[in-house]
């Protein structure tokens, strides 16, 4: 039998699996479990003229745009939820410093769905006759050769690579969600599905037994799964699921600094250029106030 490839690597060696130019598919949605010990990490190695896709995504998309990460992203909403909006993600489309992309929710589901399964398109009606008929080069009306109805179809989001964050994973790269958490991010599966690489982020290890003790929470195995690395906390600000809940007060001071370029700047330089590792950026944010949004009694309910 050949020898298992061990997939657990440290967060640098995976984000430099990450090249320039790269589209990059990034799991999570609005709020909720976005691989931010990753994107710190992609914009430490100042990663240029990404391509992102997402469902729908908040302070993810708005820090590699605002570091300069981007060139183009596309998304059903980019925004921070109840703290407001993405600023940088505003100026960057009001300056035309990016190339936005609007999709409805259920068209960007078709379009990784679509890539996830092969399928040379995906198909869909939402579009017609709205403002997100733009865009000819990733849609094209087509006539249904049974009814002679109209429908349009969807290039899908062919990723080079896909980030996610999850709750736990063994060294082969088998991954866990816990059995008690927001379905809103059951489209990461997907997201993961549609890319020729996946890097995961988890909050903790476990060993291949307890995978297969616990098989029925494997979101992931190892077959789709390039790398995986332990970064607890690795989604804050945002909440992971029951394990920690969004960091409101922290996110308040980022959209606070992200009002201004040079603000956001100094965001950057205390909080990603100003740190070497995820650890020493947990370090900053402080043990105690992690314990303040905290929830670990109630995983593993």
């Amino acid at each position: 039998m050949p020898e298992k490839k061990v997939k657990r690597m440290a967060l640098a060696e995976a984000a430099s699996m990450i090249r320039d130019g790269d589209r990059v598919a990034v799991a999570g949605s609005l709020i909720r479990r976005h691989p931010m010990a990753l994107i710190h990490e992609m914009i430490r190695q100042r990663k240029r003229g990404l391509t992102l896709f997402g469902w729908n995504n908040g302070i993810d998309f708005d820090m590699l745009i605002g570091a300069g990460c981007v060139k183009e992203a596309h998304s059903a909403y980019v925004g921070l939820s109840n703290v407001g909006l993405a600023k940088n993600f505003r100026r960057a489309v009001e300056q035309r410093e990016i190339r936005y992309v609007d999709h409805s929710e259920t068209c960007a589901i078709d379009r990784f769905r679509a890539a996830a399964t092969g399928a040379p398109y995906a198909l869909s009606k939402t579009p017609l006759h709205t403002g997100l008929q733009e865009n000819p080069e990733y849609q094209k009306e087509v006539t249904d050769p049974f009814t002679g109805e109209t429908w349009i179809a969807l290039e899908p989001f062919h990723a080079d690579v896909a980030i996610m964050h999850a709750h736990r994973a063994d060294p082969y790269g088998n991954v866990q969600l816990d059995p008690i958490r927001m379905m809103d991010n059951e489209t990461d599966m997907l997201i993961c599905k549609a890319a020729n690489k996946v890097i995961v982020t988890v909050e903790e290890f476990v060993d291949e037994e307890e995978i297969i003790r616990t098989n029925q929470q494997t979101v992931l195995t190892k077959l789709f799964v390039d790398a995986v690395v332990l970064a607890p906390y690795g989604a804050h600000p945002n909440s992971c699921d029951l394990r920690y809940v969004f960091d409101i007060a922290h996110a308040r001071e980022y959209q606070a600094k992200s009002a201004t370029a040079v603000g956001f700047r100094v965001y950057l330089d205390e909080y990603v250029y100003g740190c070497k590792e995820w650890d020493e950026y947990l370090a900053k944010i402080g043990r105690k106030h992690l314990e303040s949004i905290t929830r670990m009694d109630i995983a593993g309910a």
